[in-house]
């Protein structure tokens, strides 16, 4: 099975996955502090995309290095770009274009559970960063409004558990899958809230779209049984769909160490 190409995501990535204006420059000075970067150190992100987490970075090192298997995506970071010392090219994370030693931080967004030989991938990792450098593994989460958790509930109910599956680490299942290969849990959790608002419409235009990735495998009559699913649970538990609900966004970052014996 291959990896998750984000080709088709390209002109809309930013607006979906995008933060609130302001808000990735507190989220890139955590990465910088969760890392010890300085603006002497090399780093590199796996899945860098449209540079959402890399430009801003990059902003803190002396050089910064993307690697991604769509080329649209990287594209469109190029077109962001002003300056900023990021360097990027088509690669794939399980065979990374990079000597032994190089990084001094290597950062994963979103991107193990979209490869399927993750485990080649965090070797890979292993192998680029220098003595004592970690992997950041980074991920967006909220504060679970129980309204969102029962449109959820209600597309799964939907879509058979088999259509649901990941198809690269299963951090949701297994927070601990890079403690289980060895890897050693360096420092504590960081975290950054930030406000974000909830629209059950938006919500529901999103799936309808085909906007993230664990829709895109799923034949029409798959979708369309899971949309209408929200639709009705929408109705129930909205007067107005349009409704602006604010809520709590949270941007996490945890480093890691490789294992001892490599």
């Amino acid at each position: 099975m291959p990896s998750v190409v984000f080709d088709r995501a390209a002109s809309f990535y930013d607006e979906t996955r995008g933060f609130p204006p302001g808000v990735e420059t507190p989220i890139a000075a955590l990465i910088a502090h969760a890392a010890n970067l300085t603006q002497a150190s090399r780093a590199l992100e796996i899945g860098v995309g449209t540079g959402r987490i890399g430009l801003p970075v990059s902003r803190h090192v002396e050089a910064f290095y993307g690697i991604d298997l769509a080329v649209p995506m990287l594209n469109q970071l190029r077109a962001k770009q002003k300056g900023e010392p990021i360097f990027v090219a088509q690669a794939d994370a399980t065979r990374l274009p990079f000597a032994q030693d190089t990084f001094d931080a290597v950062i994963s967004v979103h991107v193990l559970h979209l490869i399927p030989n993750w485990q080649a991938a965090v070797m890979e990792i292993a192998r680029v960063l220098r003595p004592g450098a970690p992997l950041l593994l980074c991920w967006n989460a909220g504060d679970d409004l129980p309204e969102v958790k029962k449109l959820w509930d209600a597309w799964n109910a939907a879509i058979p558990l088999e259509r649901r599956t990941q198809v690269g680490a299963k951090a949701d299942q297994d927070p601990l899958f890079l403690v289980d290969e060895g890897w050693r849990k360096h420092g504590s959790e960081q975290v950054h809230e930030f406000p974000v608002m909830f629209s059950p419409q938006r919500h529901l235009d999103r799936l309808r779209n085909r906007i993230w990735s664990r829709l895109w495998h799923l034949t029409d009559e798959e979708l369309n049984a899971g949309v209408a699913a929200v639709e009705a649970a929408t109705a129930e538990l909205f007067s107005d769909p349009n409704v602006e609900i604010p809520h709590k966004g949270q941007f996490h970052v945890q480093a890691y160490l490789p294992p001892a014996n490599l």
